[in-house]
């Protein structure tokens, strides 16, 4: 019989609203999965819900959960598996498991047993964090600064600190957030409210980071990346920033040979090749196995888990500003 679950969705207008959605019974290459956990990707969500003032929009690419039936093709999977899925935020949802396309948004990843249901919503995100720290290519001893310190900017601090940068100077308004980064692994914090940020990275660094990361939604913060950065440096794009914003060309970019990336990990070839190895499903992979051997840590990170029924006001908290959150947890096994 199809499955009635709920789904979280932003109506025209901009209000979240909760709704029923009937789910079918899974096809003969479908999983049924049932929800458990989802993680509010704020930067992402955030963008989804400005745009549907003008349109209807549905959150959420990070959903954990029980494989609920299995068709009766699949292989691989068993009733009561954990996985993690691309999903919205929504209480159930099937999954076409097609050996020929393993990467979204057919993927089911599973979960190992050391990880929990709310760590392993953490790998999507973390995927884009990695990504970016990938991308820049940050090495032993290359000093860099992180601008933003939200859940996002939290595990690119992570990341820069595991592959070996110092210092790795984390950057942000609000102390609680500062504060929570040293845990994350950085060595200095600079509030960007009380000092100058780019004097104080290129103090720190003796006269700019060689890796600059911009993990905000604020456009305008581009341009001090820029001033921020070492001559040669290399800025990466990790957040998800809208608009547009005025940098200055000959000399923050030009004479300073500075190489601006962005990063988009959707982007990846599904299959690995020997220039390129780290596909989507390599690096989830290893984030989940770092989590597993405690290694890469998601749990400090974690201000709010609450039902999904209590969408509207959680995300109402996000729209306010970053101050008193942090990654938010939605719960599907309770309402």
């Amino acid at each position: 019989m199809p499955t009635t679950t709920q789904q979280v969705v932003f109506l025209e207008g901009g209000a979240v609203a909760i709704e029923d959605v009937e789910i079918p019974d899974p096809a003969s290459n479908q999983i049924l999965i049932r929800s458990t956990r989802s993680l509010i990707s704020a930067g992402t969500e955030l963008n989804i819900l400005e745009l549907s003032a003008t349109g209807r929009g549905e959150p959420g690419y990070s959903m954990v959960g029980e494989v609920a039936q299995v068709g009766r093709n699949v292989e691989g999977y068993a009733e009561g598996d954990r996985v993690l899925t691309y999903l919205k935020h929504q209480g159930a949802g099937l999954i076409t498991i097609d050996p020929d396309l393993p990467d979204e948004p057919t993927y089911a990843g599973h979960i190992p047993d050391d990880v929990s249901d709310e760590d392993a919503s953490f790998v999507v995100l973390g995927d884009v964090a990695l990504h970016g720290v990938r991308r820049a290519g940050p090495g032993l001893g290359d000093s860099v600064a992180v601008f933003g310190q939200g859940g996002l900017g939290q595990m690119v601090t992570q990341f820069a600190r595991m592959a070996g940068a110092y210092p790795v100077i984390a950057i942000d308004l609000l102390d609680e957030r500062l504060a929570l980064a040293r845990w994350s692994g950085a060595t200095h914090t600079v509030n960007a409210q009380r000092e100058d940020a780019v004097a104080a990275v290129q103090d720190i660094t003796g006269g700019g980071a060689r890796v600059v990361f911009m993990v905000t939604r604020t456009p305008k913060i581009l341009p001090d990346c820029m001033r921020a950065a070492a001559a040669g440096g290399t800025i990466s794009m990790t957040g998800s920033p809208p608009g547009t914003v005025e940098i200055g060309l000959q000399v923050e970019l030009l004479r300073k040979e500075l190489s601006i990336i962005g990063t988009y990990q959707s982007m990846y070839p599904r299959e690995p090749y020997h220039m390129f190895q780290w596909t989507r499903a390599a690096n989830r992979q290893y984030i989940l196995d770092a989590l597993a051997r405690g290694e890469f840590r998601v749990d400090r990170l974690i201000s709010h888990r609450e039902p999904y029924t209590k969408a509207a006001d959680l995300y109402a908290m996000i729209e306010r500003g970053p101050a008193g959150w942090l990654s938010i947890i939605l719960q599907w096994d309770q309402a």
